[in-house]
């Protein structure tokens, strides 16, 4: 007995050695190889327009039996005009009360079926989501079609919406990252909608009245400017006589289109200061103006995003976090709209690196267009890219997403069909080509929110400096 006991050890222990030994091989300072791409492809989807404008989207998936439905109108916090926040409250106001359901009507009916029912603004579209059984997709539809045409924007729970607001707004203030991002939008987008706060400010929110949102509501919400996807386990004629069921007595309106005033890009760098008194960290966001969704070198910009700080060993990140220790995470983004968004750089730093920070991220958006990107830094950033779309796209909804993306900015239909192989034909010549054309490291618009008796006078150097305060008030 004791020998098998010996004998037991010594196998336990040739086995963790081997396991060490080979561990000990293993060379942790490159990323593991990755593994086979996945065959995933983009589904294809039914089209068609009712005689009303309405259009019927249908993309089948009769894996599970649930059917996710998103109703979208193609006008969002763009057209919030003078109330910023407009779109958004009026968002949230359809689930809160119809001519038939109070509030809690709606959301016992819906919880009853083990569904949800969802509404939000974006800058370019409005949506009313609802995921529910497919046995139980009449009560969702039916629910659906009463929000969105019967809508009553009742007057205790627009106020109960201001509340929320307004405190939420509040507590906002007091973080760096909020004034920082806030003011870069209103220094970026004067005079354009984009530099508004698109779920409201103080002041707007204080302001919006049910009329205006009955306003709103009546302008956009119109058949012929908006669509309807259905996701998962329905067919096209299912989807159709569905719609026609519940929408087709729907009346067209006048398209609520127009166009907005183009936005002047950054002509110098400058810097501008949110003061923060007491603060220890420093919130920086750096950039100028980027590119709209439609852009043509949309793939070859988003490519050269995650390089330079789209994901964790994108080089700014790899740089001010691993190299230099000055912040846990920093990141870019080409935010890609109707027009034209802002191309940022975002990371919250202590107070006596701020300059520092700011260096080296001037030195990295110089560098990529300098210098050729080598390519297996390429190569690792395109299977990153290529091996995570499958996961983007698992899900009904998340398809339903990315056709609703389709549809509101006019992309081709095959674009996510095409999109992994297009990735994969990016050279480092064409990232070089491509920050040439998108990046201006030269031409910066420099936010800083921080305590500004200790970061102003190291921030100068960069360009002229403006400080704010953090209600907006012009200090210095």
């Amino acid at each position: 007995m004791l020998k098998k006991f010996w004998a037991f050890c010594m196998v336990i222990f040739l086995l963790s050695t081997s396991a060490s030994n080979s561990q000990e091989k293993v060379d942790r300072t490159k990323p593991p190889k990755p593994g086979p791409e996945s065959k995933v492809k983009f589904p294809s989807y039914f089209e068609k327009t009712l005689s009303n404008g309405l259009k019927v989207i249908v993309v089948e998936n009769h894996e599970q039996p649930i059917v996710y439905v998103s109703f979208v109108v193609k006008s969002g916090s763009t057209y919030d005009g003078n109330l910023p926040g407009l779109a958004s409250v009026t968002a949230e106001l359809l689930t809160k009360g119809t001519k038939t359901r109070t509030a809690t009507q709606i959301a016992e009916e819906i919880d009853f079926v083990g569904g949800s029912l969802s509404a939000t603004a974006s800058w370019d579209a409005t949506n009313v989501n609802v995921l529910v059984l497919k046995k139980y997709l009449g009560v969702g539809m039916d629910i659906l079609q009463d929000v969105v045409l019967n809508p009553t924007f009742p007057d205790e729970e627009l106020e109960r919406i201001r509340t929320q607001r307004l405190a939420s707004i509040k507590q906002s203030k007091a973080e760096a990252g909020y004034l920082a991002s806030v003011r870069f939008s209103k220094e970026l987008f004067a005079g354009h909608p984009y530099g508004n706060e698109s779920g409201g400010n103080e002041e707007s929110i204080q302001k919006i009245k049910r009329d205006d949102i009955v306003k709103f509501y009546e302008t956009h919400f119109i058949p012929n400017n908006s669509f309807i996807i259905f996701a998962g386990d329905i067919t096209p004629s299912e989807a159709v006589s569905l719609v026609e069921k519940y929408f087709k007595g729907w009346k067209k309106g006048p398209s609520p289109h127009k166009k907005f005033p183009e936005v002047s890009d950054i002509s110098q760098t400058r810097v501008v200061i949110v003061d923060k008194p007491g603060a220890v960290q420093s919130a920086i966001r750096i950039g100028h103006l980027g590119i709209d969704r439609k852009n043509k070198d949309y793939v070859k910009v988003y490519t050269l995003n995650t390089l330079l700080g789209g994901y964790f060993n994108s080089r700014i990140n790899m740089n001010l976090r691993e190299t230099h220790g000055y912040t846990y995470g920093a990141f870019s983004s080409f935010d890609t709209r109707l027009y034209p968004g802002p191309f940022v750089v975002s990371a919250d730093v202590r107070n006596e690196v701020t300059d520092s920070s700011i260096t080296e991220v001037l030195k990295e958006l110089k560098r990529i267009i300098e210098e050729p990107v080598p390519e297996d830094e390429l190569k690792m950033a395109k299977d990153y890219i290529v091996g995570s779309f499958p996961l983007q796209i698992e899900t009904p909804a998340q398809v339903a997403a990315r056709i609703m993306t389709i549809e509101i900015y006019g992309l081709p239909k095959d674009f996510y069909d095409k999109f992994r192989e297009e990735v994969k034909k990016i050279t480092p010549k064409d990232i070089q080509e491509t920050a040439r054309r998108y990046l201006h490291p030269d031409k910066l618009l420099i936010v800083v929110s921080g305590n500004s008796k200790q970061i102003k006078p190291v921030l100068g150097k960069f360009g002229p400096v403006v400080v704010y305060d953090a209600d907006g008030n012009k200090i210095e």
